[in-house]
This record gives C-alpha cells, sequence and structure tokens, in this order.
C-alpha cells in the first residue's frame, strides 16, 4: 500500500499520481547500456576470432567491472522511480521519496502560494517539464521531468479552487 494510501483523511480523495516522463530514465539508462557494450563486444569478438579465454580474462574483469557500475546506476534509478510518489489529493499535495529512510514533502492546497513551469523547447515537444512549487512553511519543491506537467498544474489549480469553494461554503453554513 502507497504512502499516500495511508496517510489519506477523512473524505480526503487521491486526484491525481503524476509520473516522470520517459526522458528522466534516458541517462541511467545510457550508463547500463556503456557498461553493457564492452562485455557484448568482447564476448562476440572472442567467439567470431575463437581467442582463448585466458588471452582475454583482463578484458572480462574489466568489462563485468563496467557492467556492474552500470548495473549500480540502474538500480539506484529504478529504485528511485519504484518508491516516489508525487500526488495531488482534495486537500495536499504529496511528494514522497525513499526505500528505507523516508522523505516528505506535503503542503496544504490552501498553503500554496505558486506554482511555476519550466518546459524547454525539448520539454514541449516530449511533453514533459520541471513544476516549482511554493508553500507557507514548507519552501520548494522541485519536480523534475514530469509527465505532461500542464495537466499536473491544471489539476492542482482545479483541487485548490474546489477547496476555496467548500471552504466559503462551510464558512457560510451552507455546508450542513
Amino acid at each position: 500500500m502507497s504512502y499516500v494510501s495511508q496517510t489519506l483523511a477523512e473524505n480526503e480523495d487521491v486526484v491525481l499520481r503524476a509520473h516522470f516522463n520517459w526522458t528522466f530514465h534516458v541517462a541511467p539508462t545510457f550508463w547500463f547500456l556503456l557498461g553493457l557494450a564492452p562485455l557484448v563486444v568482447l564476448a562476440a569478438g572472442q567467439n567470431i576470432k575463437e581467442v582463448p579465454f585466458e588471452e582475454l580474462k583482463i578484458g572480462y574483469w574489466m568489462s563485468f567491472f563496467s557492467l556492474f557500475i552500470g548495473s549500480i546506476l540502474l538500480l539506484n534509478h529504478l529504485i528511485y522511480l519504484w518508491t516516489t510518489e508525487i500526488v495531488v489529493t482534495s486537500f495536499r499535495f504529496v511528494f514522497k521519496t525513499g526505500l528505507i529512510a523516508r522523505s516528505t514533502k506535503e503542503v496544504s492546497l490552501n498553503k500554496l502560494e505558486e506554482i511555476q513551469m519550466e518546459q524547454s523547447v525539448l520539454g514541449r515537444v516530449f511533453g514533459y517539464g520541471k513544476i516549482i512549487l511554493r508553500g507557507t512553511g514548507v519552501g520548494v519543491i522541485e519536480l523534475p521531468n514530469l509527465d505532461n506537467p500542464v495537466e499536473l498544474r491544471r489539476e492542482i489549480e482545479s483541487a485548490k479552487a474546489r477547496l476555496r469553494v467548500s471552504s466559503m461554503e462551510e464558512h457560510m453554513g451552507m455546508g450542513d
């Protein structure tokens, strides 16, 4: 069960779960493939030229080492992806990371002061962007390479508007 699902208040619903864009995965995947490439080239070359393993032992060790480093980088990235939640609920915004140690940045929607979106030309083409949230008592929450940042911004603004309307109704005694 997700962190946000465990911490939902009474009458609080998940409005949107944001996801990272595929471009967020390019660098770790590149380093993994770069670590894998020497091993593939070495093995293919050995089979084609029929060179004995003993002559290529150092090359294999170096290739396994580069594959190990690439795998660590990719695994670290995957763990970050699997353990990160970016959620808009009917009352708050939540950004949670961490597998063993947990870090959460939460801000009530009514305390959210500014939503800034940065989208480069490539971001517009590939549908990703960076969202920066500023809230009272929270500081700054930066979210990199999110898929469809315009939708996230719209949903935050819509949830804030619904919260204001319900707050006004309660204040005026219409919420009974």
